[in-house]
């Protein structure tokens, strides 16, 4: 698949959609997708999410990276957790957004991955869920973030070799995304894009969901920014 691109301009969805037929046909899809996933049991999404790690964790983006960029998951995503807890292991640098207060703005917020393993030997009952839980905390919409003394990571001081997990309603194979609606990873993922030459070249963005969630066709505008591979 080709590189993302900032601001890559979006396939005309539809040949030639207009504006409103975009944002309708968007409508449909998170509609959806939102019903698949309220039907999704518990152990259904344990078992899909291990199947999403494990086909992230024997790429070679993940194996090429020496940072990652993940999410903590809300309740009817794809668990993030198995990656997150691998990276650490692997001693990758590992990074979480945040939206910044008052703003339309995220940023991502680096996990002190050493301090962590040090308390992981002063534990006997140390579990890395637990102590991540530590370092974040839930924000209005429900969704945990890292605690904001954690050092941010600046968009031009992002490792080149970053691959960035992205969380979305519904992707296609060939890199489209559908969000939720807010646009806070476009807007971050253009402003990457244009800040870091050397993520530009190196870095890799990909999507990261259940299988259900993959679609032959989503409908995109010229701002969304198209993943590199798309994991599930």
């Amino acid at each position: 698949m080709e590189n993302a691109k900032a601001a890559v301009p979006g396939q005309n969805f539809g040949g030639g959609a207009c504006h409103e037929q975009i944002k309708e046909a968007k409508r449909f899809f998170r509609a959806k997708i939102r019903k698949g996933l309220l039907a999704l049991s518990a152990a259904q999404r344990k078992e899909k999410s291990q199947k999403a790690a494990l086909n992230f964790l024997q790429s070679s983006i993940y194996k090429n990276a020496e940072c990652l960029a993940a999410f903590c998951s809300l309740p009817d995503e794809v668990d993030a957790m198995p990656v997150i807890g691998r990276a650490l292991l692997d001693k990758k640098n590992v990074l979480l957004p945040r939206v910044l207060p008052n703003t339309n703005q995220m940023e991502f917020y680096q996990l002190d991955g050493e301090n962590l393993f040090a308390a992981a030997g002063k534990k006997k009952d140390f579990c890395l869920e637990s102590a991540l839980l530590e370092r974040t905390e839930v924000n209005s919409w429900g969704i945990r973030e890292p605690l904001l003394t954690l050092p941010m990571a600046e968009k031009e001081k992002f490792l080149p070799r970053t691959a960035i997990l992205v969380p979305g309603l519904a992707f296609s194979k060939d890199g489209r995304r559908l969000g939720r609606g807010k646009g806070f990873y476009d807007r971050f993922l253009r402003e990457l894009l244009e800040k870091n030459g050397a993520f530009r070249r190196e870095g890799k963005i990909c999507g990261y969901c259940f299988d259900f969630q993959i679609a032959d066709d989503i409908p995109i505008e010229e701002n969304d920014v198209l993943m590199h591979e798309v994991f599930f």
